[in-house]
């Protein structure tokens, strides 16, 4: 399994979401995690899930699920690392599949 670094940006005004990182799994899928804070003040990584009304309950379903433990295991050793910090510089721009655009060059 290959694992690259897509983008990444910060939300500090959002009490549920802090970060969303999007990467590259096996160079076919761009997945997004978001790092969500925890009641005692800790942080951790998690795919993005829906929530609904179901029986008069909310329950949350997964937007993506991998078939191995494994692979989740290596996801979220990569984003610990953080290891996309180190491309991306003080300036405002957005890094997309490892190549840096300045807002108004960006491809959408």
């Amino acid at each position: 399994m290959s694992i690259e670094f897509v983008s990444h940006e910060n939300f500090p005004d959002d009490q549920y979401t802090n970060e969303l990182v999007y990467l590259l799994i096996d160079k076919k899928y761009r997945v997004a995690y978001v790092r969500k804070p925890t009641k005692q003040g800790g942080k951790f990584w998690s795919l993005p899930s829906i929530s609904c009304t179901k029986n008069g309950e909310k329950v949350f379903f997964q937007a993506f699920m991998q078939d191995s433990t494994f692979q989740e295991s290596d996801i979220r050793t990569f984003l610990e690392r953080r290891s996309w910090e180190n491309q991306v510089s003080a300036s405002p721009e957005i890094v997309v599949s490892s190549q840096r655009y300045q807002d108004s060059e960006i491809p959408f």
